[in-house]
């Protein structure tokens, strides 16, 4: 019998290829889909499988920054976000050897907040450590270079 860890949450995924650049998933009850571009095959009606994986970081580090504000006391009125990651395609199409696809990843963060600056970076500091996708991205290589500032409430 194999054993289980106690704060192990399982998370389980399933799907199917539609076409050579389409996949359905099911995670829970909800469909998941990914497509490519027409110029990559594919029919444009999803994203991508890496604007998706990006989708998740910003995803995660919302649901992860709204936490970490609560366990701090920061009223967090609104967040808005930007991504850009930045995509070796070297690896993919065998042209070199690279240690990570996405060297540089910037990430902007724009709160609504009447938190202070030290606040906010440590709200910014704690959900990189926490935030599951951050972790793992910064474990792969990723320099993940963050702009966290408060706008006007």
């Amino acid at each position: 019998m194999a054993h289980v860890m106690p704060d192990l949450f399982k998370i389980d995924v399933t799907g199917h290829s539609v076409s050579d650049a389409r996949t359905e998933m099911v995670a829970r009850h909800n469909l998941v889909a990914t497509d490519e571009p027409p110029e990559r095959g594919g029919t444009d009606l999803y994203a991508s499988p890496l604007e998706t994986m990006l989708s998740s970081f910003l995803g995660c580090t919302n649901v992860i920054a709204n936490y970490v504000a609560g366990l701090l006391k920061m009223k967090v009125e609104s967040m808005e976000f930007d991504l850009t990651g930045h995509f070796d395609t070297r690896g993919v199409f065998g042209k070199a050897e690279i240690g990570t696809p996405f060297p540089t990843i910037e990430l902007t963060v724009r709160l609504k907040t009447d938190a202070t600056d030290a606040q906010i970076e440590q709200l910014k500091t704690i959900v990189a450590e926490k935030c599951p996708v951050s972790v793992l991205l910064r474990r792969a290589g990723c320099d993940i270079v963050e702009n966290w500032v408060r706008v006007p409430t």
